[in-house]
């Protein structure tokens, strides 16, 4: 078994999967493809249907005679897409746009309803209250701390775990909200939490709550055996609304304005190739996430003037849409454990692992942690090469290298993320074809010091192998034998800061394209312009330090809220 061979039987798996798409087996979840007409009104429009898009709209069409529709590139979910166990499968699939990026290969975010909830990894997390204080400090609005939006986090989780439950922890989280969120504890893991406890860290109950430091059993947004994505949560409860429609596999091309720069209407791309314009009475809201949102405005006339004429396009609002790319990067690192145990089968309706989350300060003075770590032990060597390869799209040589390495043993499958990085990237258009997929630069490590800190907090996480437990099964950081790194002592700085560019990598947690404070103000309206608002992942003017999904559903009942205050709609 290699690298290749696995990769193969991916793509096998996927195109069988592709046959059970003509069975429709998911399709009754799923609110009903709609015929939206040439010239159609509706009081809202939600360009994407992704982890907001779906819940903005699942609050909208409760308010009585309010219309709304959702214009989604992607298709309903399909099969894997609802079993937490197959998402190595959703990479490079239908259901994924397949980005590739100027220097750090492909990225993956939804094309189907739900977007990226309905494909990612399920990992839930919110942040720092810190991080939040930083928005309100930037926008000069209060209602962004942490403090005045955990009422939102409880209205949105439905929290399972009887530790929570049973803790003052619960204070912090929902019981009683739509989304499900879970946690695996597995006796397994209880040596890790002994050595990061060595290692002088804390072992907590809970970070999403009073303790936002040490480590834990991540979130996973799972609940009865299905993901929880937004579409499935909180969407498909209202797929029967008259007020709803959702058009299905329509990219929106331009959002057209009015000579007093209201945005007006939507120019529509639909499933069979004609072009359709459709109507907002009230409101567009942009819910594409942080690749797609920017190239939308920035084609309707809103961007970075020097870029949009260029392209021969007519600046409406010169902002700097596209900029401010962020993102947590992220290197991997591998220890083998102990003999490998028989493999049990494998059920896909659960997370194949027991993830365990750390975010880690260096110094104990700190309010935000500098690194993140999610590991896990992985006891099937070929769901070890799926991971590698498929999930992390490492070259075929590193896996192999790896996997040779680990003959026999356990592994301890370590993602490693720096947080608050200083590098900023960017999202330019290739062309004026809303079809052509845009530029994008990540930029990571762009700036010197991200490699320095990442290396220094690398080597911090490597004293683990002094740790009792690990002693206690020879257990061993893996050499992933990178080229770039040959005849560097492994353990050294010079090796660590080699190590981060070779195996850098990314959990596609891409934010602040369309930022708070530059792009849009603190009702997430586009500046400039009327009748226009961004609610997705582009509008963090800095990313949190967690997983981003947990911050976009925030953001997306944020929205829901101001649209409350604006409209005087009845509250939920």
């Amino acid at each position: 078994m290699d690298t290749a061979s696995i990769i193969a039987s991916i793509a096998k798996a996927q195109n069988i999967l592709k046959l059970l798409t003509c069975l429709q087996l998911t399709a009754y979840l799923w609110p009903p493809e709609a015929i939206v007409q040439d010239g159609a009104y509706a009081d809202y429009l939600i360009i994407g249907g992704g982890t907001a898009g779906s819940l903005i709209a699942s609050y909208l069409v409760k308010q009585k005679n309010i219309s709304v529709i959702v214009i989604e590139a992607g298709g309903m979910g399909e099969f894997e897409t609802t079993q937490p166990g197959l998402f190595p499968l959703l990479k490079n699939s239908k259901s994924d746009w397949n980005f590739t990026t100027v220097s750090h290969g492909p990225f993956q975010q939804g094309k189907v309803l739900g977007g990226s909830s309905q494909v990612d990894y399920m990992i839930y997390g919110i942040g720092n209250p810190e991080d939040y204080n930083r928005w309100a400090a930037i926008t000069n609005d209060s209602s962004w701390t942490l403090k005045n939006l955990c009422p939102l986090i409880k209205r949105t989780e439905k929290v399972t775990d009887p530790r929570i439950l049973d803790s003052p922890d619960v204070f912090f989280h929902g019981t009683e909200g739509k989304m499900r969120i879970k946690k695996y504890h597995k006796s397994l893991n209880d040596g890790f939490f002994e050595a990061y406890r060595e290692m002088g860290q804390k072992v907590v109950n809970d970070i999403n709550g009073k303790n936002p430091l040490g480590y834990t059993d991540t979130y996973f947004t799972i609940g009865q055996g299905t993901r929880q994505s937004t579409a499935y949560s909180f969407l498909s409860p209202e797929r029967d609304n008259p007020n709803l429609k959702v058009l299905y596999n329509s990219l929106a091309t331009k959002i057209i304005f009015d000579d007093n720069k209201r945005a007006v209407a939507v120019r529509v791309l639909t499933k069979d190739k004609k072009y359709i314009t459709i109507n907002a009475r009230r409101e567009i809201i942009v819910a594409a996430g942080a690749i797609k949102s920017p190239q939308l405005l920035m084609l309707s006339g809103i961007g970075p003037r020097q870029h949009l004429e260029s392209k021969k396009i007519k600046v409406i609002s010169n902002l700097p849409v596209g900029q401010n790319f962020q993102d947590n990067p992220t290197n991997v690192m591998v220890y083998e454990m102990g003999a490998a145990d028989t493999v049990s089968p494998h059920n896909p309706h659960e997370f194949p692992v027991a993830v365990m989350e750390g975010r880690v300060a260096i110094k104990a003075c700190q309010k935000r942690a500098d690194y993140q770590i999610l590991s896990g032990l992985i006891v099937d060597p070929s769901f070890f090469l799926q991971v590698c390869s498929s999930v992390f799209s490492f070259k075929n040589s590193i896996c192999d290298n790896l996997h040779k390495s680990l003959s026999g043993r356990q592994v301890h499958f370590v993602t490693h993320h720096l947080l608050y990085s200083e590098s900023r990237g960017e999202i330019l258009l290739n062309s004026t074809d809303p079809e052509d997929y845009p530029i994008i630069d990540p930029k990571y490590y762009s700036n010197p010091r991200d490699i320095e800190r990442h290396a220094e907090y690398l080597e911090h996480y490597n004293r683990i192998v002094d740790t009792k437990y690990y002693k206690s099964l020879n257990a061993e950081f893996v050499d992933p034998q990178l080229e770039n790194c040959k005849g560097l002592k492994p353990g050294t700085q010079s090796y660590w800061k080699c190590y981060v560019l070779g195996m850098a990598t990314t959990l596609h947690n891409y934010v602040g394209t369309c930022a708070m404070g530059s792009v849009v103000d603190s009702k997430l309206r586009v500046l400039g312009v009327k009748n226009l608002r961004v609610a997705d992942a582009s509008v963090m003017p800095e990313i949190v330090g967690a997983t981003v999904k947990g911050t976009v559903i925030v953001i997306a009942q944020k929205l829901v809220d101001i649209l409350i205050e604006d409209y005087r709609f009845s509250s939920y």
